[in-house]
This record gives C-alpha cells, sequence and structure tokens, in this order.
C-alpha cells in the first residue's frame, strides 16, 4: 500500500476522506441519544484495555478481552431500539413524495386547535419518509379526507379511538386508535404522560411528525426526532406544519425555528400528566 511506503496517492486520499466521512456520520446517528453516554464508557474500556496489554498485567487483560466479547452481543440487545432508527435513518429515500396539501394542514391545524380550546388530548403522527405501516396496523383502518370535524369526532371523549394515535399520510388519514412506541420512563421526558411520551417515542424510531393535545393544559406541541417543542399557538402550528410538511423542508430531522428541544420545559411550565393511552 502506498500510504506506508512513503508517498500519498488520491487512492490513499480517498480512503481516509471516506473512513473520516463515515466516522462523523456514526457520530450523527448516536448524538443527542443514550448511546453517546455507551460510546464513552467504550472508549473508557478500550483505553483500560490497551493500558493492561502494554503493562502486561495479564490476568486484567484475559478478564477484559472475554468481557468484550460478551459486551458486544449485551449491546446489540441493549440498543437493538436505537440500531433499528439507525439503520432505518441510512435506509430512508431520499425522494419520496409527501404529497400533504395546503388545505390538509390548514384543516389539521385547525382540528388542533379547537381540541386544544376544549382541552381534548389528541395525538397525530404525519408520515414523511419512513412508512408507519406497522403502526397503522395495530389500529383501525381508515382511509378518509383530513378534515377538521373528523379529526375533532376522532378524539371526541368517550369516542371508542380517543386513546389511541392517529396517522396521517398526505391528505388522508389512514388509521386511528394506533399504538406508539412509548419513550422509555427514564428519559428526558420521564415527567411527562403517557400520550406525550408516545408522541415522543414514535418520533425517535421515525422521521414522523408527531402533534400532541394535552388535557390539562390545553397545549399543543410538535415531537420531532425525538424531542418536544414548545407550546404553540395556532399561527406557530400553520408555520411549523407548513415548514415540515407542505413545504418540504426539514427532511433530515432538524428542528425549524424555533428550536423543539427540552431548553424551553422550564418557560412553559410543568408538563402534563396524560393518561391517555397511546
Amino acid at each position: 500500500m502506498s500510504l506506508f511506503s512513503g508517498s500519498l496517492g488520491p487512492r490513499d486520499v480517498l480512503d481516509v476522506l471516506l473512513v473520516a466521512f463515515l466516522i462523523y456520520q456514526g457520530y450523527l446517528l448516536v448524538v443527542g441519544t443514550r448511546a453517546v453516554n455507551v460510546l464513552r464508557g467504550i472508549l473508557v474500556f478500550a483505553g483500560v484495555w490497551v493500558m493492561a496489554q502494554v503493562l502486561g498485567l495479564t490476568t486484567l487483560s484475559y478478564l477484559l478481552g472475554r468481557a468484550s466479547t460478551v459486551g458486544l452481543f449485551a449491546l446489540v440487545v441493549l440498543f437493538q431500539p436505537e440500531l433499528r432508527a439507525a439503520l432505518e435513518r441510512v435506509g430512508r429515500p431520499r425522494g419520496r413524495d409527501l404529497g400533504a396539501s395546503g388545505a390538509a394542514l390548514q384543516d389539521l391545524a385547525r382540528a388542533m386547535e379547537r381540541l386544544a380550546e376544549r382541552k381534548t388530548g389528541a395525538l397525530i403522527a404525519i408520515e414523511r419518509r419512513t412508512p408507519l405501516g406497522e403502526y397503522a396496523a395495530t389500529g383501525v383502518a381508515l382511509d378518509a379526507k383530513v378534515s377538521a370535524p373528523f379529526l375533532e369526532a376522532l378524539f371526541a371523549r368517550n369516542a371508542p379511538l380517543h386513546d389511541g394515535g392517529v396517522i396521517i399520510q398526505g391528505s388522508r388519514v389512514v388509521a386511528a386508535g394506533c399504538l406508539f412506541p412509548l419513550q422509555p420512563a427514564d428519559g428526558t421526558y420521564r415527567r411527562y404522560g403517557t400520550r406525550h411520551r408516545a408522541a415522543l417515542g414514535l418520533s425517535e424510531v421515525s422521521d414522523a411528525v408527531v402533534l400532541v393535545v394535552s388535557e390539562e393544559r390545553g397545549s399543543m406541541r410538535i415531537a420531532l426526532a425525538g424531542r418536544l417543542g414548545p407550546d404553540l399557538n395556532g399561527t406557530e402550528l400553520r408555520e411549523q406544519l407548513r415548514a415540515l410538511i407542505y413545504d418540504r423542508a426539514d427532511l433530515t430531522g432538524e428542528l425549524p425555528t424555533p428550536p423543539l428541544d427540552a431548553s424551553v420545559e422550564a418557560a412553559v411550565g410543568h408538563p402534563t400528566q396524560e393518561r391517555g393511552n397511546a
């Protein structure tokens, strides 16, 4: 190889750049998740192992070597959701037509406002590039046009599908009463109720835009990329929906302005404790 023979050729430069690119992409997949802390732990473990070998600590090196073999399998089991989400992001189609119309988004925002005014809990996922068919299969299949009265009826108190999530593809409501994966109770938003944790859980494993209305506070919020945004009024909700869906911007999971992160939690008050199943 020319890299070790003293000369650096174009192929070697390409090789280094590709490796650097893969490392950077791997970093982007784990940044902001609990896997970051585990990665730090792995680096510390590897450092101790190397030092044990350099210092000739035979017994310690043997034990760490055995532990690393078992640890690899344990990590795969422990971080199966994160690995699945990472692989899904890698294989996510780049040119998929979202198909949502401006009229549908207006009806959706109008329904959210009315539900929030009445403090009626709601959970709505808007499909983007990641297919949500497996979650739609957990609910009742529908094929209805998005409209404010229809969405309000689905989430009406004591309605059969009130406690589940609704999935929207393009301008159609494809399923209601769906079960979404819950964010772990030990996560950043552990004080939130089931509905909010379901919104966060689905946004972690997909690129869906998940809307949630609080039953207790009557607030409207958006969950995206595993983060929960601030309370929104009707105008802000329409602007963010247009940016995320209609204008087809922000398809990489990056958050629009204002930023949707946990730093706004103190500014919007205490989290709600939703009891509805999602």
